[in-house]
């Protein structure tokens, strides 16, 4: 809501010099610390949500503790709402880079095949010869691979410094089991002994690759951002909490969101309750408040033995999240995740053998289902900002005057949209990937990343994911046989080290929360957005060196063994199972996409037509995802303490409850970054409580 001191300012004011710089001085300490807390500590991921750990409280500290100070000792020395909430803009574009985002998968995906290779497992004759040379630091010329037909590579690479060329495999051993002189050494020797060299050509490549692809997630935002903001008025739950700390320019010293008792009671529940527990892990005889219970021990017989991962697990800030949300969205998300645990058990009834995606926790007939929901709510999504895309088409072809107001000019967003889709097709051809391939690829890849976006503005979800990629899409109808070898090796990185596969800390839903912060606080969006970039350029380059310096240390392999052990092998574990066991067209799958493209349909209507209908899309589209097997527990809880507040208590009430749930928000993340703080001093490693 836009008060009246935002008003009389200028829209400009917030984007000053310090403001920016606070920013960058952040987010580079995000990408510094982030590879060392998730990779070494082993501790709570700092950016596995998409209200990132690190980001959120940075900016607590700097509303509520760093700015108080700054204002007692001389007001003009501290910032104004506005320029504290352009640092945290900053720091929110650039937090999931050195995580999910792209730092912790893309660099130890380019050494994990030659690293896990072996003559047991047969990679090397498999689908080494497909690998694109300028896609990794190691010379394939060391297995026997003269790469004739990318020959142009090394041409190329004639042209630089040998200490610019790809490496020895030893560069893959020495990252995963460190350098000679190990952990020992100071942290300044370990950096100078590093073999940057061999990395700068294929980090670039896929820096600029990644890059395009963030420029697509910005032409997107800026497309989409008029039509759910304005429009359709999405409520953009994860952005509250930031919003009520710093809406407005406080009346007094402290922002108003600390001075509410309410706020506190709830702030003192996960903050005490997890407190006790992270004791009891630095000292065994305390006892330990159980959060977290295990399910499956009840469902042992079939056929409620294929019931799945079922697991209560309590987090706090979901709770106060879903307290924000619509009531039948929240009880939606998990009556269907229940739904569909009910349809596993009633298949194996029926004597049918449940089968799941590859290497995630979900079965085949959920994803398909999900699959089509995906892809009718897209295009329900389309047809309803019809008038809306119109006019954003007619201002592309200067046929209707622009928006100044949005991050990019109309016609820069959908000529960008259309001409990135065609760049990284280009690009990926020069890896050996047809481009209209490509273009399919990157289509399919936005459609989903869109979704999941509305997901997060909508459904208020903390993290998302989506149990397919490309691959597996055209693999419904195609199979994997036409695709080929050398599509499918390439495929097999791209989607890795894009991140393309898991999607819980990449770019669009922070920027789509961005703009709804701007829009709250009279920021200009069109003027943040270099900002914004300088960010993610200063993420990138401080994880990369903090990541590479942490692992060539240390040792890849005794590190976060997600990120650093079953991720670099995973993609060429499925790879290698395409090639020797193809997938077939699947008429099965296809109508499971059917059905669940037609419920989407049945879902949507009856929210239409009907205002009793309890039962919201988005709720059937999410299944029983890795997000769900989490959350569904604390989004039950909440919705269950919002039916009752609002049954017995009313709106009167609701609102007075809200800062409680807000108040668990805070201290369930202030508490996560405490503790993390607590383990960095004192070496703690494995202490982990929140989002898994």
């Amino acid at each position: 809501m836009t008060t009246p001191d935002v008003e009389r300012e200028p829209r400009s004011k917030g984007l000053t010099p310090r403001a920016i710089l606070v920013g960058l001085v952040g987010t580079a300490g995000l990408g510094l610390v982030t590879p060392y807390s998730d990779l070494y500590l082993r501790t709570t991921w700092i950016a596995a949500c998409h209200l990132p750990i690190g980001a959120f409280l940075l900016f607590v500290f700097l509303a509520a503790v760093a700015n108080v100070a700054l204002k007692a000792v001389a007001r003009p020395l501290g910032l104004n709402h506005r320029e504290v909430l352009v640092s945290y803009c900053i720091m929110l574009a650039g937090a999931g880079i050195p995580a999910f985002g792209l730092t912790e998968y893309v660099i130890p995906t380019l050494v994990g095949a030659f690293y896990y290779q072996s003559p047991e497992n047969g990679w090397v004759a498999s689908f080494f010869q497909h690998i694109p040379q300028w896609f990794v630091p190691i010379d394939l010329r060391h297995y026997g691979i003269s790469h004739a037909s990318g020959s142009w590579v090394y041409a190329l690479y004639d042209y630089l410094p040998k200490s610019l060329h790809p490496a020895s495999p030893e560069l893959a051993r020495t990252f995963n089991e460190g350098l000679p002189q190990g952990p020992q050494a100071s942290w300044a020797a370990t950096t100078r002994a590093l073999p940057i060299g061999a990395w700068i050509v294929p980090l670039c490549a896929w820096t600029f690759m990644a890059y395009i692809m963030f420029f697509l997630f910005l032409c997107l935002s800026t497309i989409l951002r008029r039509q759910w903001v304005e429009r359709e008025r999405l409520t953009f739950p994860l952005v509250q909490v930031p919003l009520e700390i710093s809406g407005h320019e406080p009346a007094g010293l402290v922002p108003a969101f600390f001075r509410q008792r309410m706020m506190w009671i709830g702030f003192a529940v996960p903050m005490m309750l997890h407190s006790v527990n992270s004791i009891h892990y630095y000292f065994p005889s305390v006892p330990q408040i159980n959060l977290n219970w295990s399910l499956e021990q009840y469902f042992r017989t079939h056929p409620w033995n294929q019931i799945g991962i079922l697991g209560a697990w309590t987090h706090f800030s979901v709770i106060g999240f879903s307290f924000l949300l619509p009531l039948e969205l929240s009880v939606s998300l998990w009556l269907f995740f229940f739904m569909y645990k009910a349809q596993g058990i009633f298949l194996a009834w029926l004597g049918y053998e449940v089968r799941y995606v590859p290497n995630y926790p979900v079965p085949t007939y959920a994803a398909m289902q999900m699959l089509g929901a995906f892809l009718f709510l897209g295009g329900g999504m389309a047809y309803a900002a019809r008038d809306h895309l119109s006019r954003v088409w007619q201002a592309a072809l200067r046929r209707a005057p622009d928006d100044p107001t949005e991050p990019l000019p109309y016609r820069v967003a959908v000529w960008g949209l259309i001409g990135g889709i065609l760049a990284l097709s280009v690009i990926w051809q020069a890896a050996g990937l047809p481009v209209i391939l490509g273009v399919v690829v990157c289509v399919l890849f936005l459609i989903t990343a869109i979704m999941l976006t509305r997901f997060v503005s909508e459904g208020g979800l903390l993290f998302i994911q989506a149990p397919f990629r490309p691959t597996d899409m055209m693999a419904v109808f195609v199979g994997t046989t036409p695709l080929g070898a050398k599509n499918l090796t390439v495929l097999a990185y791209l989607e890795r080290g894009l991140s393309i596969f898991d999607l819980r800390g990449f770019l669009m839903p922070f920027l789509m929360d961005i703009w709804k912060i701007s829009d709250s606080s009279g920021l200009n969006k069109r003027r943040l957005v270099p900002a914004l970039f300088a960010g993610i350029l200063v993420a990138t380059l401080t994880s990369y060196l903090s990541l590479l310096a942490i692992c060539y240390r240390y040792g890849a392999v005794t590190l976060e063994p997600w990120f650093a052990v079953i991720s670099p092998q995973q993609p060429f574990q499925v790879l290698k199972s395409y090639l020797e066991s193809p997938v077939e067209p699947n008429l099965g799958n296809i109508e499971l996409m059917g059905a669940g493209g037609l419920v989407t349909w049945f879902l949507i209507v009856m929210r239409m037509r009907y205002p009793w209908w309890p039962f919201h899309p988005i709720g059937y589209a999410m299944g029983p995802s890795w997000p769900m097997i989490q959350l569904w527990f604390s989004i039950m809880i909440g919705s269950i303490m919002k039916g009752l507040i609002l049954r017995f208590g009313g709106m009167s009430l609701y609102r007075k409850s809200r800062p409680l749930f807000l108040g668990l928000v805070l201290g369930e993340f202030t508490v996560s970054g405490l503790w993390i703080v607590i383990d960095t001093i004192t070496g703690m490693r494995g202490h982990r409580f929140f989002l898994f």
